[in-house]
Order: C-alpha cells, then sequence, then structure tokens
C-alpha cells in the first residue's frame, strides 16, 4: 500500500507515517492499542496546532476515553468496524453529541448538538475515535481557511501559505501528521483543493453517493462529503464508509486492471491563468499515462464564466440560517445578503444550464484530466486587505477547475502530481457519474506511474 508522505517539515514516528488501514489492523492485531495510537496523535496536535490552527476543537479527554473502550472491544471479540480504534475528526459543520458547531462563524458560537448527525454516525460505526472539530472557512464560502474565529490554517508544507478551503483544517491536519484520514466536505473543490495544496489526495463523490443531512440547505445537491487520505486504499474505503447502504464497493472495485480509456484533457481554466510550471507537471500525467496505452486529446474548457456561475453560489450559502448577520465577515456577509436576493427559479435555472455543460464536457470521452488548482497556494492574508467582491475574485482561481464537478454532479478527485518551490501540486481527474471506482482505478494507476520514474518531480 503506497502511502504519501507527510509534510517534510512536521516528520513524525514510524506508526504515524502508516495509512489509517494498516493501523487499523495494527490496532485489530494488538501490535497497538487504540489508546497509545490516540494519546500520539493528541501530543502530536498539542505540538503542532499552535502553528497551523488546523483544529478549532480537541475533545481530549473524550476520545481518551473511546480509544479505551475500543481496546475493551478488541480484548472481548467484538465486531470491528474498518477503522476501529483509528483517529479521526469531523469539520466543523457536522453536529456531534455534547459540542459546538461553529461551521467557522462568530455567528454560530451559540450553536451546541446534543446528538451526532449521521455521517458523524457512520464515521462512530466504522471505529474511528474522533479526536475534535477541524477548521473551515466561514460558512464554507471561501477557498482559503481565514476566520474571525482564530489565527489562519496554514499550509505545513510552507506556514506563510494557506492551507485552502474550506476543509483546510482536515487537510492541514493530515498533511502534517495530526491525523492519519479526515471527511471534508465540497461545494466548488472544497475537498479537492486543500488536499491538492496539501499534497493529499482528495475525493468529491457523485451526487447523492454520500447521505448527508443537507438537502434544505443544499437542494441542488452541490455539496458532496467526501475523503481527504494519504493512500488510495484510506480513500475508497472512507467513501466506503460513508456512501449509502449497496454503495460499498469502492475499495474492491478500486483494485481492479483499468481498461484502456478515451482521456480529455483540459489545461486553460474558466476564470485566471494557469501557472505554466504547475501545467507542465500534469502534461507529464499526460504523457505517462498515454505511455500506459490511454489515449489523451485535447478538450476545450467549459463554457460559462464566473460571474454567471456566482449568483448561484450565494444562493446557496444564502439558504445557510444565519442570526446576527452582523458577526459574519464582510465578505461573507456581502455574499450571504447577495444570495437572498437571487430567486429560486434564477438559481435552478442557472444551476440546471452549468449542469448539462459539465455532463457535455465528457461527450466522447471516458475521463477528463486537468489541473486540480492552477496556481500556487496564496500568501496567508495576501487579501485580507481588498473590499469583499474583490476579494472573492482574487481566490476564485483556487476552484477555477473544481466546480464544474459540483454543478454537474460527476465524481472528480486529485492526487499530487509533484511539486513547485517545495510546494504540492495536484492533477484532478474526473468522470461520469457513479464512476467513483473507475477513477480510484485510475488514481492508483497514475499513481505507479507517477513512482516508475521521469513522470513527475519538482519544478522550481
Amino acid at each position: 500500500m503506497t502511502t504519501l508522505p507527510l509534510a517534510p517539515a512536521f516528520a513524525a514516528d514510524d506508526l504515524l507515517h502508516l495509512s489509517a488501514l494498516e493501523q487499523a489492523r495494527l490496532i485489530r492485531d494488538r501490535q497497538i492499542s487504540s489508546t497509545e495510537l490516540v494519546q500520539r496523535y493528541l501530543d502530536r496536535i498539542q505540538a503542532h496546532n499552535p502553528q497551523l490552527q488546523a483544529f478549532v476543537s480537541v475533545f481530549e479527554r473524550e476520545a481518551l476515553r473511546e480509544a479505551k473502550r475500543a481496546d475493551r472491544a478488541v480484548r472481548d471479540g467484538a465486531a470491528l468496524g474498518p477503522f476501529h480504534g483509528v483517529p479521526s475528526a469531523m469539520k466543523d459543520h457536522h453536529m456531534m453529541r455534547n459540542a459546538r458547531t461553529q461551521l467557522g462563524s462568530r455567528a454560530f458560537r451559540w450553536l451546541w448538538s446534543p446528538v451526532d448527525d449521521s455521517v458523524v454516525r457512520r464515521m462512530r460505526a466504522a471505529g474511528f475515535v474522533l479526536l475534535g472539530k477541524t477548521t473551515m472557512s466561514e460558512l464554507g464560502m471561501l477557498p482559503i481557511t481565514e476566520t474571525a474565529l482564530q489565527p489562519p490554517t496554514r499550509n505545513p508544507w510552507n506556514l506563510n501559505h494557506t492551507a485552502g478551503g474550506s476543509s483546510g483544517g482536515a487537510g492541514a491536519a493530515i498533511a502534517a501528521g495530526l491525523l492519519p484520514i479526515a471527511p471534508g466536505s465540497d461545494g466548488a473543490g472544497s475537498v479537492r483543493i486543500p488536499a491538492s495544496l496539501n499534497g493529499l489526495i482528495g475525493h468529491k463523490p457523485t451526487r447523492g453517493l454520500v447521505p448527508d443531512d443537507a438537502a434544505r440547505i443544499d437542494p441542488f445537491g452541490m455539496v458532496s462529503i467526501g475523503p481527504l487520505a494519504r493512500s488510495i486504499d484510506d480513500a475508497a474505503a472512507l467513501l466506503d464508509v460513508l456512501a449509502a447502504p449497496g454503495m460499498q464497493h469502492h475499495l474492491q472495485r478500486s483494485k481492479e486492471p483499468v481498461r484502456r480509456l478515451k482521456i480529455g484533457m483540459i489545461m486553460s481554466p474558466p476564470h485566471g491563468a494557469l501557472d505554466p510550471r504547475i501545467e507542465a507537471l500534469v502534461r507529464r500525467v499526460a504523457i505517462a499515462l498515454e505511455s500506459a496505452g490511454h489515449q489523451l486529446m485535447e478538450c476545450e474548457r467549459p463554457r460559462g464564466n464566473i460571474e454567471e456561475f456566482i449568483p448561484i453560489y450565494q444562493k446557496l450559502i444564502s439558504r445557510i440560517p444565519v442570526i446576527g448577520r452582523g458577526q459574519l465577515q464582510p465578505v461573507v456577509r456581502w455574499f450571504w445578503e447577495a444570495g437572498r436576493t437571487v430567486t429560486e427559479d434564477d438559481a435552478r435555472r442557472r444551476f440546471l444550464h452549468f449542469e448539462a455543460l459539465g455532463i457535455e464536457m465528457l461527450s466522447g470521452v471516458d475521463v477528463m484530466l486537468s489541473p486540480t488548482v492552477g496556481v500556487l497556494p496564496f500568501r496567508v492574508g495576501e487579501f485580507a486587505s481588498l473590499p469583499p467582491a474583490e476579494l472573492f475574485h482574487a481566490v476564485a482561481p483556487l476552484g477555477a477547475f473544481t466546480v464544474i464537478a459540483n454543478l454537474s454532479g460527476q465524481p472528480a478527485l486529485t492526487i499530487p502530481c509533484g511539486e513547485v518551490d517545495g510546494l504540492p501540486v495536484g492533477v484532478q481527474l474526473g468522470g461520469r457519474r457513479h464512476d467513483d471506482a473507475l477513477l480510484l482505478a485510475l488514481a492508483r494507476e497514475v499513481q505507479t506511474l507517477l513512482q516508475g520514474g521521469g513522470a513527475t518531480g519538482a519544478i522550481a
């Protein structure tokens, strides 16, 4: 099993370099205890979270109590989930029993839940020990995690740069070895962006594959819950944990040989410019896939522009019931208030238009290949002084290649393909609905090709 390395500045002991599935196997075989593993991660969080700001809250006492229960279950010969005793954490929009849910916002500091939501329940049923809540951008809106709740979340590969968003805390925590694996949520790239910027695997599932409780806020189904991980096996196994009943086949099918595919390439973003060094790395992946027998062809970028898309996203954000909107950050308040003026009919018309464009994009090809993010991660605070509309447009290039999959409902994932100036770069694979296992299998092949030499590397 190939496991991606931790960020170089955050070296950890050998146990924390293992994949989550390997850690679970050691716990089942009683070679380590869940209590020992959880304590090591809690120690890492205490040591490094002040720098990274990846966690908004840590539940040390509760986590150790759950770890001891996990160890008793092993000793008693109880039925164990696939990640029994392994640590993880939840993004701070999930309801967890006896915990606050702040959505990255001062406006939700009052929100406390007595129960777990459905995603948290599935995580616990799989055996995870949940260490706390990871940071997110306010209301999940921006692709950077800089909120008024706490200092910005930083990229462990270079602390001067953003970890991305909105699942920035999960991305930073996994890359720095504060967690082995975690779920995130992806409404316009919010799993894939931080996964790419932090050198991880990140998967946005097919619309509806992973049930959640957000249908009232997200009736179009733009947001999907998906895994951030350091191995393909971990990502596929977590997807099976999260997926709807009867759809738990992704780990098994991701190991099947990949048939020769027609793969389209998009190298021109619909918003912003593509860094030529990132393009070079992605083209190396394309060459490697072609050498493996796949057919590669250049495709036009999706039609449509950011101004046509913004009202859809504004309407999505405005459906979040905010009490005390004066406590929102200026850019989020501007976006939320603008969304209240967008009619449901207009938002739906725009959404259906983009959905059709995204589905049409894969006409004639099996998979679409592109950069995940076309620019290097911005420096922390780089745009903090800009007026709201300018700030939003400044950070929007981070999601230029990712958002179309949210609109089309199709699956997409990112896998690392090299580095530029010491910062990770991801390549994105997108497919037709319910081709999630195919994308994971192709990502596994890409990983093998890259490790075979010559297809990837660092570019200064």
